[in-house]
């Protein structure tokens, strides 16, 4: 299996087609830097890392159905790597318009088997198994990504009450879209995909004081760690409206095999 490979085994859950609308969802998101080598290897032909180095780390909750188009509630930690020559636009109450960097997902968990077909089926996002669990104590916020009963993502920051900003715009996502031929020895479809996500966020204080990676090794996300010492240029706590879109292919891969 590669890195941009993912299993073919259907999952159970109610089928939902895109695009889905998500409210409040109440997120942490975190860019920080990571090894840039690693980063360069995990993406597909087409993209490149930026400058930046940077992992955006999302971890966030929807605990309410209400909440959702047509979807079940869920938590949902992801890890992307941005990508350079593909900024989308935010407008930002606090600082004016704002480039955004793209960002192609290289890590996804929910405890949703909804979601996990959803966004495998429809996205080709790399879905697995994996629940987010928040603590908020007097000021302090601890996200912790479980997977198989084990602890593997845990960041902790210190938050406050007082609203500092209304971000608003789109979000330029991309994933490797790879699902194997019936007889399994070739891909019958493999595309780069895009997804222009509209949201409107409302943001809190925060400022990030660890975050703590404890993968498998023969996982292969340990690798997405932060580099030491932790550097966290980006950090956006609160609220965000916004859609799964209906992805567009940029790119067939298989239609420019020889």
């Amino acid at each position: 299996m590669t890195d941009h490979d993912f299993p073919a085994d259907p999952l159970e859950g109610t089928t939902v087609s895109p695009p889905q609308l998500i409210k409040n969802a109440r997120m942490l998101i975190v860019g920080y830097e990571a090894d840039p080598e690693v980063l360069e290897a995990a993406l597909p032909p087409g993209l490149e890392p930026h400058p930046n180095g940077l992992v955006q780390m999302n971890m966030y909750r929807v605990p309410s159905a209400e909440q959702t188009a047509h979807l079940d509630p869920y938590t949902l930690t992801y890890l992307t790597v941005e990508v350079a020559d593909h900024d989308s636009r935010a407008v930002s109450d606090a600082q004016g318009e704002l480039p955004v960097p793209g960002r192609f997902w290289v890590g996804y968990w929910t405890d949703s088997p909804q979601m996990q077909a959803y966004t495998r089926e429809n996205d080709g996002i790399p879905s697995l198994p994996g629940s987010c669990a928040w603590a908020e104590d007097d000021g302090k916020l601890v996200s912790t990504l479980s997977v198989d009963g084990e602890q593997v993502i845990e960041a902790e920051a210190s938050v406050g009450d007082d609203q500092i900003d209304t971000l608003t715009g789109h979000l330029h996502y991309y994933a490797h879209r790879k699902l194997p031929d019936p007889t399994g020895s070739r891909a019958q479809i493999s595309e780069l995909l895009e997804f222009p996500i509209p949201f409107v966020s409302e943001l809190y204080e925060a400022d990030v004081d660890r975050i703590d990676f404890d993968f498998p090794a023969e996982s292969g996300f340990q690798r997405f760690a932060p580099v030491d010492p932790l550097s966290t240029p980006s950090v956006l706590h609160g609220t965000v409206t916004f859609t799964y879109p209906q992805g567009r292919r940029l790119r067939d891969y298989l239609a420019e095999e020889p």
